[in-house]
């Protein structure tokens, strides 16, 4: 009885390492996955600008792009996001499921509300003309603030 006890006193202050279940796994490929295709259209882009490499950061900028860029970096994008978001929902649970739908719905929100009122003040010359990408990135941002509340509150 002792040895067992002792045994059990001595581990108890140990982290096991268990191995990645199937599901996690297809999880993280699905997510590293879709940050290898963000990361080398980012990488990409940074060249792609017809002027040269961009000064500053070319996801933020207006600056024209060679068609090339353009055709295979929207080919990329597309064909990335359908892989994996494909594998993101085949290992997804509940939990994670409803974090992510609540955000997108969110983000959806945002934009919804944003963007056109964005729109009629331009019309009017109030605001400078809308800026897609930054209408993207704000939804972005409020979708992963949810998901991120919602998953780890």
């Amino acid at each position: 009885m002792t040895g067992s006890r002792e045994a059990a006193m001595t581990d108890a202050g140990k982290r096991v390492k268990r191995p990645m279940s199937p599901r996690r796994k297809r999880y993280w490929t699905a997510l590293g996955l879709a940050g290898l295709f963000g990361g080398i259209l980012g990488a990409w882009m940074q060249f792609a600008e017809r002027d040269g490499p961009a000064a500053g950061v070319a996801l933020l900028s207006n600056s024209p792009l060679t068609p090339a860029f353009a055709v295979g970096a929207s080919a990329v994008w597309v064909a990335g996001m359908i892989v994996s978001l494909i594998l993101y929902h085949r290992a997804v649970d509940d939990h994670e499921e409803r974090a992510y739908l609540w955000a997108g719905t969110a983000a959806w929100y945002a934009f919804t509300l944003a963007a056109p009122a964005w729109w009629v003040l331009a019309r009017a010359d109030l605001a400078p003309p809308p800026d897609a990408m930054l209408l993207f990135l704000g939804a972005l941002a409020v979708n992963l603030a949810v998901w991120l509340w919602l998953k780890y509150r």
